[in-house]
């Protein structure tokens, strides 16, 4: 008996010493499936703007048969329908967005996730109840059975290869880049419509410049004529007035001149009429 103790306690000491062994091998393990690394997977650089990429993952998606149920400048939502021969029904969706970087607009960074769903076709029978006289009512297993599909799972496919391959198809429905010889042809006609847009513009400006100055000569001259008016006015006022004052004048000369006649033809009846005549008796 004192032989078999010391037996069970190291026995004992093992399986302790296992236990924790196995629950530290255990904490190493990730405790989620996700761990963010930057493989690229699910990512691609273009270079053109996000709008050119996303309609060549519109075209591609269409080439394929899948149908589009969302498509903005900057984002396709596809789906496509699949039959297994086990009854079973998959769905792929596909999500695309289209990121624009830069700022010449000429650069895009596109993300691509898939999801795909398995359904089951489940039946639902319905039963039908029939009443008997003698056994009341019983419920019959005939009927109608109404078909549905049950979705039994759902997983984002991670394969490289799948989204290699529609990158791949992708690209074949990028814009494709102008020659350097169209794009110095295409330059030059942009730098000569800019020069010719110039020179409009400043014959423009010319032509505006001439008018304005037009019409401040035309107004200073007219101010001329208008001062010149005025001068004239005053001159030919002051003319008038000037002859009123003469006139005034002439016609207070007459009045004085006819005053003064007056005056002499009294002062020599009144001269005879005090003197008497000659040889007459006092």
């Amino acid at each position: 008996m004192s032989t078999a103790t010391p037996y069970l306690r190291g026995a004992a000491l093992a399986s302790a010493c296992m236990v924790l062994l196995l629950a530290g091998c255990a904490s190493d393990r990730p405790k989620y499936a996700e761990t963010f690394s930057d493989k690229g997977t699910y990512t691609r650089d273009y270079a053109v703007s996000g709008k050119d990429a996303c309609e060549a993952a519109r075209r591609a998606l269409l080439s394929q048969g899948y149908t589009i149920d969302k498509v903005k400048d900057d984002g396709v939502d596809a789906s496509k329908n699949f039959q297994e021969p086990d009854q079973k029904h998959t769905q792929l969706s596909m999500h695309v967005v289209c990121a624009t970087d830069g700022r010449d607009g000429q650069h895009s960074t596109t993300f691509v996730n898939a999801v795909q769903d398995h359904y089951i076709i489940k039946k639902n029978s319905t039963s039908a109840g029939v009443g008997l006289s003698v056994l009341g009512s019983v419920s019959m297993p005939f009927g109608s059975s109404d078909d549905s599909l049950t979705k039994i799972a759902s997983e984002t496919i991670d394969s490289p290869d799948f989204y290699d391959n529609f990158f791949d198809l992708m690209a074949r429905y990028m814009p494709k880049p102008a020659p350097a010889g169209n794009v110095a042809q295409g330059q030059a006609a942009k730098d000569q419509a800019a020069k010719d847009q110039a020179a409009k513009d400043q014959v423009a400006k010319d032509q505006a410049a001439k008018d304005q100055a037009a019409k401040d000569q035309a107004a200073k001259d007219q101010a001329a004529k208008d001062q010149a008016a005025k001068d004239q006015a005053a001159k030919d006022q002051a003319a008038k007035d000037q002859a009123a004052k003469d006139q005034a004048a002439k016609d207070q000369a007459a009045k004085d001149q006819a005053n003064q006649g007056a005056d002499a033809g009294a002062g020599s009846s009144s001269d005879a009429t005090a003197k008497p005549a000659d040889g007459a008796t006092p």
